[in-house]
């Protein structure tokens, strides 16, 4: 096979926003005019991003703490959510998908057909009464915004897909500021918006963005961040993007400031052909015991990856792979450990034990809502293997093994298949 060697240098702008609006009762009682976009704030606030009108709403939430680490197993979630929706399952659009700080309820936003002008709603999956019910944004009072200089109406993809889909592609909150990636209309027209929350203040450009990405040979200014997060590397409190096709970035935000020019540190190339779909970092334990922190980025078309954040906060460090040519566009930069979540369409963070995930079953075409264990990243009952059949005995160095199949079969739904109960 012919290799392939490519290279690109990103330049996005970043935008400081505002432009505050106060909205009260003004949505119909539980539809969105756009919602392809969430993520939770202060006080359980839910940001929702309507890319379709170049919008963001801050509404406030309410849920009662969930100490207990109950798991998801909704098997055909997708004809659950349809039935309450009262709409055929095919029609429904998933768009975005995050676990309540508060109550680990799982908030799916959904678009309601495939229209141009299909509404959406966001809905709650309880763990508890193991439900599903609709978010009632017309019942409270909640504040938007607008972002600056949304893309133009006449931009349009693939024949029938608007640029305005790409007005947000992603947000995230930090020390009283949502960051929020998408697009604007400019020559360089991939932009990251900082605005003030509460919405107060004026619209204000801030430097462009320069990210090196190693994966086509030309100059590009228009992709933008697809998913991203904030954290602290090393006490520095920094933003950690990834693009499509598909560099890993990371921008101290203490960059990020008016007038200033930024330039990215790319530090990991995940593989071309590819876009990715949500990233989060959260503690898993090693083979030895010890504890480390993991950043997990899942993909549309390939495995996820997980890695170390000791080695992304040691390559933020570095160079990263600037002025580097060659590459295969194959994952590069930093190790990367690959994740078996190629029908994984949403995940979260769910408790200090689980990833809460919205799955496609293979075998039945459906979407299923799950919770999966942090550290084996698989769900035992979607396999049939050598433990599985009944004859089978567990050696005594297999005590491990045994003792988490036996944690994991009732979280599945399967209790009955305990080694206690099978006498295995």
């Amino acid at each position: 096979m012919k290799q392939i060697t490519l290279v690109l240098l990103v330049v996005t702008s970043l935008v400081v926003a505002s432009g505050f609006t106060l909205w009260k009762n003004n949505l119909t009682p539980s539809e969105l005019p756009g919602a392809n976009v969430i993520s939770f704030g202060p006080d359980n606030v839910l940001f929702v991003g309507d890319s379709k009108g170049g919008k963001i709403h801050a509404i406030p939430t309410e849920g009662t703490e969930l100490k207990e680490a109950v798991p998801y197993n909704f098997l055909d979630f997708d004809l659950k959510l349809a039935e309450v929706l009262e709409m055929e399952a095919r029609d429904l659009v998933i768009q975005d998908m995050k676990v309540h700080p508060l109550s680990k309820e799982v908030y799916v936003a959904v678009k309601k057909g495939h229209q141009a002008d299909a509404a959406f709603a966001i809905a709650i999956a309880n763990p508890m009464r193991k439900d599903i019910s609709i978010l009632e944004v017309g019942s409270v009072d909640y504040e938007a915004v607008s972002i600056r200089n949304p893309a133009s109406e006449n931009l349009v993809f693939w024949r029938d897909k608007p640029g305005s889909m790409l007005n947000i592609t992603d947000i995230d909150y930090y020390d009283g500021h949502i960051y929020v990636a998408g697009i604007q209309n400019t020559e360089f027209a991939s932009t990251l918006r900082k605005i003030t929350y509460p919405f107060q203040g004026e619209q204000t450009l801030v430097g462009g963005i320069e990210i090196y990405h190693a994966i086509h040979t030309q100059n590009e200014t228009r992709a933008p961040i697809r998913t991203m997060l904030i954290t602290e590397l090393d006490e520095v409190p920094t933003l950690i993007a990834s693009y499509t096709c598909t560099p890993l970035v990371t921008i101290p935000l203490s960059e990020i400031r008016e007038g200033n020019k930024i330039t990215g540190n790319t530090i990991a190339e995940l593989g071309y052909g590819n876009t990715p779909v949500d990233m989060l970092t959260y503690i898993t334990q090693e083979n030895d015991g010890s504890p480390d922190q993991k950043l997990m980025i899942t993909h549309k078309h390939r495995s996820g990856a997980l890695i170390s954040m000791k080695d992304v906060a040691e390559a933020s460090k570095g160079e990263g792979l600037a002025g580097k040519k060659g590459l295969s566009g194959m994952p590069e930069g930093i190790p990367n450990y690959s994740l078996p979540t190629s029908t994984v369409i949403q995940v979260d963070d769910q408790n200090q034990m689980m990833l809460a995930m919205l799955k496609r079953n293979l075998d039945t075409g459906g979407i299923d809502l799950v919770s999966e264990l942090k550290g084996p990243y698989l769900r035992l009952s979607e396999f049939i293997s050598e433990y599985d059949f009944p004859d089978y005995k567990y050696g005594e160095e297999q005590e491990f093994t045994k003792q988490f199949h036996d944690m994991v079969k009732p979280m599945e739904g399967y209790p009955e298949l305990t080694s206690d109960k099978t006498n295995k």
